[in-house]
């Protein structure tokens, strides 16, 4: 009998959905409640939370006494099932402390009401197999769940699944992960031992935390809004220095010299796939404790803001390389043991020690002089970033170290999360004055633990403007037109997926009179400088807009904006700008002066604008000097006459031939003006890297040249 229980208890697989549980509104202590557990078919391990009103057997499985069900055994044998017509329950009562194994032919559900039990209550575990109930109304790792029992007692912990928590080598390996409410658990036990799942609040940063996996305790700290180890990891079983640590399901771990008294004191040195477990995802438990994590990058930089007397959280300090800071290490640094007196004030009780690290071939070095700590963010297939203290230094160094090397591990508690840092870097820039009435708000927002952000929007004409925009995850957003000659008052108020908030600052800006001209607009998601020379409002770039075709193909009336991009390089676009055969550019119509591809208040410069520009800068002898990009950064040697005085910034963009080749860049900038000289031809304006004048051509329209447009 009990043979066959066993095997049936190994080959049961179920999974048990519960849905959310919800106190009662005038719920008084002790709390009323209500757990719906999900059936599937086939063999299960169940348990509840809530203590039925009435426990009988019968009444608890009312609603599932038909022929979904084949029986319910407890840990016991005894049974509740189906004779003949009638329901027979050998169990009696569903005790609230023990589980049950159900075995069903289809899926379905039952619901139990009544009192929710105290989620710590003893259950009393017995020598030998029995079922046990899961109280906790939340899941939780199964080697904390568990944690009061992980002894000698214990055999094994298994689920309906046939996953198993176990003891392999020295640690308790968890097969299970989470147990979840509404499961039951299997148990075999060696001896009798007491059963208490963790209350809500069984830890407490600045209390010590003990290892489930193998009961060391660790000093814990909270900095501001982190929860820190105060202790190097050590966790695992050690292996020779001259070793490669390995993907074998143990953790493995080097102790200095390889002396385990060294890890006692110093904690264990590992290598970086070691304690990512074999994943590369920044972040991840590793071989942290459940419920703790590898720090990232950005998390060990926050740890160096709050501890700096300097330099704060955020700043660009903390983003450089090699050694930063001011007196962050010396903070850090513990109180005693680092070599020539070169310990710290340890201000905020992280207490580094100086652990050394272990390289290859199994050689250790520096004991007492550095400490080494990992991050869980990789510098590349090879390396990873980390942090070095040094005895002779008061500040810390980031760098990236090949990922075979062994270093330290602090670990970092999940519950503790810091709000993004403050939105900055507005556009436009606060205080700015007119500005397009076309113009899009942008901002940028991090957060150094790396967490997904959402954004609220603030906008009006207010100084305490209004909320317009909920949960927006783009740093980009579009107010519309805008009224000229008025003030606008923004904020940017950024949450994490933490329930953590962070205000921005109101900025502001002033949009431009009737006909001004903007400093810059965003014309379809790009932002263009704009230029006011003379009276003449003109954009600062070349137009890019549309989608690029091959050099191959003529531009067509298409209802879509084409392109060229030189040597049919998007780059040089991005660069350059695009180029743009004359009837697409004017939208298939001869109009002089009209919008073409445009945007809205700008039009395409007829050949009078090109005059009117020339003129005012001295006449075309010299005005291409003062409007050419001075240097030659993307013009030729000796790029003659450039000062760009003027700040119209014309780049030497090159040109498409009426054959499908391009042609000079570097050398020559082209740009159409909207007069035609005939059907076939119109007026163009050039300049050369080797002179300081402006060209005018008569050039056939289906060559491609360079855009810019003027304001109306």
């Amino acid at each position: 009998m009990k043979k066959n229980f066993k095997i049936a208890l190994i080959i049961g697989i179920m999974i048990i959905n519960q849905q959310a549980f919800s106190q009662k509104e005038n719920a008084k202590s002790p709390l009323r409640g209500e757990q719906q557990i999900e059936l599937s078919e086939g063999y299960s391990f169940v348990s509840s939370r809530i203590i039925a009103e009435n426990p009988d057997m019968l009444a608890v499985m009312a609603t599932v006494l038909n022929e979904n069900l084949d029986f319910i055994r407890n840990s016991q044998g005894a049974v509740l099932r189906k004779i003949g017509p009638n329901w027979i329950n050998g169990i009696g009562d569903w005790i609230i402390e023990e589980g049950y194994l159900v075995k069903m032919f289809a899926n379905d559900s039952f619901i139990m009401d009544g009192d929710v039990v105290d989620p710590v209550t003893p259950i009393q575990l017995e020598a030998g197999f029995q079922f046990v109930s899961y109280f906790p109304e939340t899941p939780m790792d199964a080697l904390i769940a568990y944690e009061t029992i992980l002894g000698d007692e214990l055999d094994f912990i298994r689920n309906s699944q046939g996953q198993i928590l176990r003891k392999i080598g020295p640690n308790w390996v968890n097969g299970i992960g989470d147990c979840n409410p509404g499961e039951g658990y299997l148990v075999k036990m060696f001896d009798a031992a007491e059963l208490i799942y963790p209350g809500s609040s069984s830890f407490t940063c600045g209390d010590p935390f003990t290892d489930p996996r193998d009961g060391q305790v660790y000093t814990t700290v909270q900095i501001a809004d982190q929860c820190w180890m105060a202790e190097n990891l050590n966790i695992g079983s050690m292996i020779n220095g001259n070793e490669e640590m390995t993907d074998n399901s143990i953790i493995e771990k080097y102790c200095y010299n390889n002396d385990l008294a060294n890890c006692e004191t110093f904690g264990g040195l590992y290598q970086w796939h070691e304690i990512m477990q074999y994943t590369t995802t920044p972040g991840v438990q590793g071989i942290c404790p459940s419920g703790w994590h590898i720090p990232i990058d950005g998390e060990w930089k926050i740890l160096e803001g709050i501890v700096d007397s300097q330099y704060p959280v955020g700043d660009t300090e903390w983003d450089g390389t090699d050694w930063r800071g001011y007196d962050a290490g010396l903070n850090l640094k513990s109180t005693s043991g680092w070599y020539n007196n070169g310990n710290g004030t340890d201000l905020f009780g992280f207490t580094a020690l100086p652990s050394g690290l272990r390289v290859g071939m199994g050689y250790f070095y520096w004991l007492n002089s550095y400490a080494f700590f990992w991050s869980s963010s990789d510098f590349g297939d090879l390396s990873a970033w980390y942090r070095r203290l040094d005895y002779c230094y008061g500040n810390v160094l980031r760098a990236g170290s090949s990922k075979t090397t062994g270093f330290s591990v602090r670990c970092l508690n999940n519950e503790y999360n810091v709000p993004p840092v403050p939105p900055s870097t507005p556009y436009p820039e606060d205080g700015a004055e007119n500005q397009s009435i076309e113009n899009y708000l942008s901002w940028i927002c991090i957060d150094l633990e790396g967490d997904p952000l959402t954004y609220d929007i603030y906008f009006g004409t207010e100084t305490t403007p209004p909320q317009v925009v909920t949960a927006q995850t783009e740093t980009i957003y579009n107010p519309g037109i805008l009224e000229t000659e008025t003030e606008y008052f923004w904020k940017i108020v950024a949450h994490d997926d933490h329930e953590n908030t962070t205000l921005g600052p109101v900025w502001s800006f002033t949009t431009q009179s009737e006909g001004g001209c903007p400093a810059s607009f965003t014309y379809q998601g790009q932002v263009y400088e704009a230029v006011l020379i003379g009276n003449q409002c003109w954009m600062a770039e070349n137009l890019n807009i549309g989608e690029m075709i091959s050099s191959g193909s003529n531009m067509t009336n298409n209802s879509l904006i084409e392109k060229y991009c030189y040597n049919n390089d998007s780059a040089n676009c991005e660069t350059y700008g695009g180029l743009y055969q004359w009837n697409e550019m004017m939208q298939y119509i001869t109009t002089p002066g009209v919008q073409g591809i445009c945007p809205s208040g700008w039009h395409l410069p007829m050949d009078g604008d090109w005059t009117i520009v020339t003129d005012f800068l001295g006449g075309v002898s010299v005005a291409g000097g003062k409007m050419k990009e001075a240097g030659t950064t993307h013009w030729e040697p000796p790029n003659t006459g450039a000062t760009n005085e003027s700040g119209f910034t014309a780049l030497p963009g090159g040109y498409l031939n009426s054959n499908g080749y391009f042609n000079n860049l570097g050398f020559f900038g082209y740009w159409w003006s909207s007069t035609q000289n005939s059907s076939s031809n119109a007026w163009q304006r050039y300049m050369f890297y080797f002179f300081g004048e402006v060209g005018i051509y008569n050039a056939n329209k289906i060559e491609g040249f360079s855009v810019r447009c003027v304001r109306d």
